[in-house]
């Protein structure tokens, strides 16, 4: 045994005489190292956009992807995603789409995986039981797609600014689509039957697809997807960054309703410092109102005088006297009963 094992062994055996059995668990468990799922670029017609951070990326197949990477095609070229689990995630052209990936510990089973969809052609499947698959939900225009099946199967979803569309192509149950608010009811997709919707309109269902739905479908998403990623010759992380990301960049996402807009303030706010950023930002306050505080920040109280007197901190009135009895307000003024004595 290594003295470096030694130390650890020692280390470990102290911290758990000190701490209760339970505080001895969550203690080891952060001593294990975390890894991400792998997600890798399977296949890419062209190089994807990756926005990581607040760096872009231009990237090819093989290159490994992580927890809150954005990944854009661009016009007239499809890419296909695939993680470890067996999930494997088309792209059509020009779509744009956020991966949540959380860390997991090492050696531990795959964690979750959502897929935010903001624009484009979308097609998931799994050839795997959903018992060997890690939870899967797809984000889409204010839904929550989540495959509700004991085997295999596969949906296909396509989203502009003014519509979403669902497609249940295959599965022995069921795609359950969960419409926003949470406390609205479920939606069941069979397999075949489609769902859409127009800007704010309810949602329609389908017993099949429409006709401009599947004509505008990429040619690709009408065969079943294959995994590929095998055949890569080496899987590698990104490499240097292009740049930093422009207004332009990040617009689209920033304007949107997607659930994870709410962190998207911390992640580009050192954008700032660069003026052309923070110029259009200032520019488009009406639709960032989450920016304002940070861009014009209220201004601080003015500092009080140092001869005006400390103000005193208000004091609660003393309580209602009663009118008769003890500790009456009255208490010295003559009864009846005085009088006759």
């Amino acid at each position: 045994m290594m003295p470096s094992d030694r130390r650890f062994l020692v280390m470990l055996a102290s911290a758990l005489l000190r701490v209760r059995v339970g505080g001895a668990l969550a203690l080891f468990a952060s001593m294990l190292p975390l890894a991400h799922a792998e997600l890798v670029v399977a296949f890419a017609e062209s190089p994807v956009t990756v926005i990581r951070g607040a760096s872009l990326y231009r990237t090819g197949e093989g290159a490994k992807l992580r927890d809150d990477d954005i990944v854009e095609t661009d016009a007239g070229k499809s890419a296909q995603l695939e993680d470890s689990a067996g999930t494997l995630i088309a792209l059509g052209p020009q779509t744009q789409v956020l991966l949540k990936t959380p860390a997991q510990p090492q050696n531990a089973a795959a964690g979750p995986l959502r897929i935010t969809m903001l624009s484009g052609w979308l097609k998931v499947a799994c050839n795997v039981s959903t018992a060997a698959q890690p939870p899967l939900s797809i984000e889409l225009h204010g839904l929550d797609i989540k495959p509700a099946v004991n085997g295999p199967w596969s949906v296909v979803t396509m989203a502009t600014a003014e519509r979403a569309a669902v497609f249940a192509e295959s599965g022995d149950d069921a795609i359950v689509v969960v419409r926003a608010p949470a406390q609205a009811p479920k939606l069941t997709l069979h397999a075949g039957q489609y769902l859409e919707r127009h800007a704010d309109e309810p949602l329609r269902a389908q017993p099949r697809p429409s006709a401009e739905f599947i004509g505008t479908m990429p040619p690709g998403f009408r065969d079943a997807l294959v995994a590929v990623s095998g055949r890569l010759a080496s899987r590698h992380e990104l490499a240097t960054p292009l740049r930093a990301v422009d207004y332009a960049d990040v617009s689209d996402w920033l304007t949107s309703n997607v659930s994870e807009r709410a962190t998207f303030v911390k992640r580009f706010v050192p954008r700032l410092k660069t003026p052309a950023f923070r110029a259009q930002v200032d520019a488009h306050l009406d639709v960032l109102p989450e920016w304002r505080p940070i861009l014009h920040p209220p201004p601080p109280p003015p500092p009080r005088s140092a001869s005006e007197p400390p103000k005193k901190p208000a004091q609660a009135p003393p309580p209602a006297r009663p009118q008769y009895g003890p500790g009456s307000i009255y208490r010295d003024k003559p009864t009846d009963e005085d009088t006759h004595h």
